[in-house]
């Protein structure tokens, strides 16, 4: 076979293996509601002991065809969202502002693409899943895309917005800065592929499930995406779709009894169905609002809540703050810093080992022990970085087992339970 030939189908192979594990996403629908509520919950200071706390992530922003004065309201809510998220990689934004948007709609957004598990972003924690571009990035350390954007967010240019940053509500006007606090986490993964027809109800692409989905269960605690129980399509499906009665699969044991409830109403609504919390649980005006399926006139929210934060920490997002983990200033932590994160805890079948804020290629040892302190695994790495190490521990009974992980001549011992 000629040598021009070869080249041009291993470039074929590649393409058609790239297309198998990334694809375009499916944006979010967000809606306005003309009623004011004339609620105010202003910005969480990021204090700590040693003062005010660093970003923890950068995000950047390509405006198109924005007002100077709205880039401004744009950057601090960036600049919110930047200070909870741990990332090493730049998320990158294009934002455009639309004449063209549907009147009642406030904005529209999504993740420019979606990753699975595969030869070359081998560390993703659920095999078979799609990750939103912000969420693979960060948990891969790597930049996936050849530096195209991750997110895309249109806004309404022909809404009345309210564009300070002083948290206050103003009659008749939609508080920017609440609207883009909620789309970023559309973005970031606060997303679902559910939808219902006619007769059923289905979900994915290209035969897999957003990694949000793979948590929303039924009132029994059954997850959608348990084949067993729910076909893929099927009219079950649609029935627990719609029932109003579904929620996010939190494992922190403190939800345990009180586990965030999803919008799901009858009719189904297109965009907005499941990738919200439902707004009669959490009302306007409350801790957990931020993420309700519209948002009014006079409504302003410039924190996230504790419930949306779990949430995007439970599908792989490091949260700065949350559990106790506080990073203060990322870009002047001593090299020798040793910082591992380790989730998600409780596990299922893969627990992931991530070094979040690691500048130097260094050794790392992982193994995995038994509470009697047998070795069950051991996992050797040379040059990680920012890495993402996965453990696969779906073949071991439920119970409590440790990660010890070694760096030079430091040890972490990790406690996790499956």
């Amino acid at each position: 076979m000629p040598y021009f030939v070869i080249i041009i189908l291993f470039l074929c192979f590649q393409q058609v293996s790239f297309s198998q594990d990334s694809m375009p996403a499916v944006p979010v629908v967000c809606y306005l509601s003309e009623q004011n509520s004339f609620t105010e919950i202003p910005a969480q200071e990021f204090i700590s002991a040693s003062g005010r706390l660093a970003a923890t992530s950068n995000i950047e922003v390509t405006y198109i065809d924005f007002p100077e004065q709205v880039k401004t309201s744009f950057e601090y809510a960036v600049a919110i969202w930047e200070r909870y998220l741990i990332s090493t990689q730049t998320i990158r934004i294009k934002a455009t502002w639309s004449k063209t948007v549907v009147s009642t709609v406030l904005a529209e957004t999504g993740a420019t693409r979606i990753y699975r598990n595969s030869a070359s972003i081998p560390n993703l924690p659920y095999a078979n899943v799609w990750y939103p571009a912000p969420l693979a990035e960060a948990l891969s350390g790597k930049d996936l895309n050849s530096a195209d954007f991750e997110m895309t967010v249109t806004l309404n240019a022909n809404i009345n917005w309210y564009l300070g940053t002083d948290a206050k509500a103003q009659a008749g006007k939609f508080d920017i800065i609440t609207v883009l606090l909620h789309e970023i986490a559309h973005g970031l993964g606060f997303s679902s592929s559910m939808s219902v027809n006619d007769t059923q109800g289905l979900y994915g692409q290209s035969g897999s499930a957003y990694v949000f989905d793979i948590f929303i269960q039924d009132s029994k605690k059954v997850k959608l995406t348990n084949s067993g129980v729910y076909g893929n399509p099927s009219t079950d499906l649609k029935t627990s779709l719609i029932s109003n009665a579904l929620y996010f699969g939190l494992k922190n044991p403190a939800f345990a009894n009180n586990l965030p409830r999803l919008y799901a109403p009858s009719p189904f609504k297109s965009g907005s169905s499941f990738s919200h919390f439902d707004e009669s649980t959490y009302t306007v005006g409350t801790a957990n609002s931020l993420m309700s399926p519209s948002v009014r006139a006079a409504e302003v929210n410039h924190t996230p809540g504790d419930l949306l934060l779990n949430c995007l920490n439970e599908i792989g997002w490091q949260i700065n703050g949350l559990n106790g983990y506080i990073v203060t200033d990322v870009e002047n932590i001593p090299e020798q810093t040793f910082e591992v994160l380790v989730f998600p805890n409780p596990v299922e079948d893969r627990v992931n080992v991530a070094f979040p804020l690691q500048t130097q290629p260094r050794a790392i040892k992982i193994d995995l022990l038994n509470n009697q302190g047998k070795a069950l695994q051991s996992i050797e790495k040379q040059g990680v970085k920012v890495e993402t190490i996965s453990v696969d521990i779906s073949s071991l009974n439920e119970g409590i087992y440790f990660l010890r992980v070694l760096d030079g001549q430091k040890v972490l011992i990790k406690k996790i339970v499956r």
